[in-house]
């Protein structure tokens, strides 16, 4: 990854990163009402089991390139140059449980679509890329992955929370 991209990147972290702790925070934190009724002492008791997600955002010019076809996709690093490890092989070890992937719109204000997926049924099901295909820059290999391609994945409830509709939907 160039300069560029890592500082375009690290703008986003920014930008995102408190609007992506409160979505995945409605999503995985939990009101224990049994622990609650016997173990409370005030108001509730929330649960947040450890765990780790990996996140990703996209710009814009994917959202609406090609019709809007890198809507119903989602891509993962497979290979880099120097054969180092990816996002894939850290995936297959187990070292990240979820994926939170979406877009941003053009003015980098929202993001107006995302989904959260359980990684453990991906590796699981271990599905094939529905195709392979280089980076932009052409920096790694991305694989691509679609869930409408993918039927098992959504059968093993693969995504666990997608906005604004069901994911394989777009």
């Amino acid at each position: 990854m160039n300069q560029s991209n890592y500082m375009e990147n690290i703008i986003l972290e920014k930008k995102f990163g408190k609007i992506i702790k409160s979505i995945l925070g409605n999503q995985f934190i939990t009101q224990d009402p049994i622990r609650d009724q016997y173990e409370g002492t005030d108001f509730a008791i929330m649960t947040v089991n450890p765990f780790k997600i990996g996140v990703r955002l996209r710009r814009y010019y994917y959202y609406q390139h090609n019709n809007g076809q890198y809507r119903q996709e989602f891509t993962i690093r497979w290979e880099l140059p120097n054969g180092n490890r990816t996002e894939i092989h850290k995936i297959r070890d187990g070292l990240v449980d979820y994926i939170f992937y979406g877009f941003v719109d053009a003015k980098l204000k929202n993001i107006i679509q995302y989904f959260i997926g359980d990684l453990k049924i991906f590796i699981l099901a271990e599905p094939k890329p529905y195709q392979k295909r280089w980076n932009d820059p052409p920096d790694s290999r991305l694989a691509v992955y679609r869930l409408c391609d993918t039927p098992y994945i959504l059968n093993k409830d693969f995504v666990i929370k997608s906005w604004p509709k069901p994911w394989w939907m777009w």
